[in-house]
């Protein structure tokens, strides 16, 4: 079976939550990696979901609102994405990761049973889907 591959958005941060991940075997590109300093701070998230959904990347996100901006949820739809978004944004980057890791088995087995396009709440009490604008 083919390893998934994660793409982290600018809000998760460049290292504590991707490096907590990596620890735990999870393969890991973050927005800077990929594009660079100048250009992750100036890039529109519709390009990055379109880049990484296209990639095959399993996205995800420090905000479920991911789904509720109309221009996002447009371009989860249209890239057919799946995203997984942490419930709220009033968590720390060590809480973040633990988030992600607390909810590991159950995210692993969604992103590989199904297809997007769809956003997943990463909450305290598990996987929550999320309905997408548009």
């Amino acid at each position: 079976m083919t390893a998934l591959q994660f793409f982290a958005d600018r809000n998760l941060g460049d290292h504590v939550v991707p490096e907590a991940l990596r620890l735990r075997g999870w393969q890991v590109v973050t927005l800077r990696e990929r594009y660079g300093t100048a250009d992750a701070q100036r890039l529109a998230d519709v390009d990055w979901i379109r880049d990484a959904a296209e990639a095959g990347e399993v996205l995800l996100a420090a905000d479920k609102a991911v789904a509720k901006r109309p221009l996002e949820a447009q371009a989860v739809i249209g890239a057919s994405a799946r995203v997984f978004a942490l419930g709220t944004s009033k968590l720390t980057g060590p809480q973040q990761a633990e988030r992600y890791l607390e909810n590991e088995s159950a995210i692993f087995k969604r992103a590989r049973r199904s297809g997007g396009p769809w956003v997943i709440s990463v909450t305290g009490h598990g996987l929550v889907p999320i309905k997408l604008f548009g």
